[in-house]
């Protein structure tokens, strides 16, 4: 995808201002909050440069590059199946950082059901996700199937052993063009509140209307919103197991950029570094603060479980070793179903460099 520099961002002297484009997935990644303080901005000017939120730019199909990095000049934070794939089967990025922030899942049923625990639920049907947009990595459906898959090893029990049905989704991502990633989401949210019953997710309404038995849920406040609403209740929460590989779907959280433009242009990527390691440390400082510009930054609908969720993180970038080994661990894990075609070295791919660069430079 190539982008023309507009010819306005232009310094004393003629020479023209780098552009990085960059996309942020709507989860508990600090990218969201350095964009919001102005941190990212700020750091790019610095060194010459400004940044360009991808779904700002007004061309058809522009949203597929948040999933297979179609962009010279991308960086990427968020949720890790679809820069696996991108890197894997697609175009060469550089890793620059992991935070681990999502919640290992939780398994949710009717409160009217009969279901107590997820033993009751062998012969029954759990829903995952499906999407019917082929231009994409189906990384809901990566998720969902891995937590399942995990819950059910969990309980001693096999794929075989429950039924798996299909929650299609259009999947269309036709937002209108925002200049900045909440403008984006904001509107996903409206037609989320828009379904029956409150319930915020195809899967629920699922649920709700009786088509499956089961979900599994590994959002952030989602599952508290839907108990509240006295017909859902969890019965299996896999945080409340000591075991870490257990949190292992989605995240840990990607920050990736297009590999010839952090080789072109360190100091840039660099100094977005910078931003992020400043934004993590004042998320883990201030959690409360912090979870209200979460609210309208992602997809997660409730600022007090949001807050209560930080104080188990580290939001500051990191590439250390369980990490990474959580990182193998999905990985593999698209291979073995299917979701990515070519294996590749997580360690190979991770470039500490910059990070530490970052660090030192702060």
């Amino acid at each position: 995808m190539g982008i023309a520099v507009d010819p306005k961002s232009v310094v004393p002297g003629g020479t023209a201002t780098r552009e990085l484009i960059y996309t942020i997935c709507p989860v508990l990644v600090a990218s969201n909050v350095a964009l919001e303080l102005g941190w990212i901005e700020d750091n790019l000017a610095k060194v010459g440069a400004r940044a360009t939120y991808l779904r700002s730019i007004a061309e058809p199909g522009i949203w597929k590059a948040h999933y297979n990095h179609d962009s010279d000049r991308l960086i990427r934070d968020g949720g890790n199946s679809p820069a696996i794939w991108s890197h894997a089967d697609l175009r060469p990025t550089v890793l620059l950082g992991l935070t681990q922030a999502q919640p290992a899942g939780k398994i949710i049923v009717r409160a009217d059901s009969e279901f107590f625990r997820v033993g009751d639920l062998k012969g029954h049907r759990f829903g995952i996700y499906a999407s019917r947009n082929d231009g994409k990595i189906d990384h809901r459906r990566a998720t969902t199937e891995h937590g399942i898959l995990t819950t059910l090893k969990v309980h001693g029990l096999k794929r075989d052993d429950v039924q798996w049905v299909d929650v299609e989704d259009a999947d269309a991502h036709d937002e209108a063009p925002a200049n900045r990633p909440g403008g984006v989401w904001a509107q996903s949210r409206d037609g989320w509140n828009r379904l029956a019953g409150g319930v915020r997710t195809l899967e629920a309404k699922a649920l709700l209307d009786g088509r499956i038995d089961a979900l599994y849920d590994y959002s952030v406040g989602n599952a508290a919103v839907l108990e509240r609403t006295g017909l859902f209740k969890v019965i299996e929460d896999l945080d409340n197991y000591p075991d870490w590989t257990l949190r292992i779907a989605n995240a840990p959280r990607t920050l990736a950029v297009s590999k010839a433009f952090a080789e072109a242009n360190r100091d840039i990527v660099v100094a977005y570094i910078r931003a992020n390691i400043r934004a993590g440390r004042w998320i883990n400082a201030n959690p409360d603060a912090a979870a209200e510009i979460f609210l309208r930054t992602t997809i997660y609908p409730d600022a007090r479980e949001i807050a209560k969720a930080l104080r188990n993180y580290d939001l500051v970038p990191n590439l250390d070793p369980q990490n990474l080994a959580g990182l193998a661990i999905e990985k593999d894990f698209l291979i073995a179903h299917g979701y990515i075609r070519n294996d590749f070295d997580i360690s190979q791919w991770a470039d500490p460099s910059y990070l530490e660069e970052a660090h030192a430079t702060l």
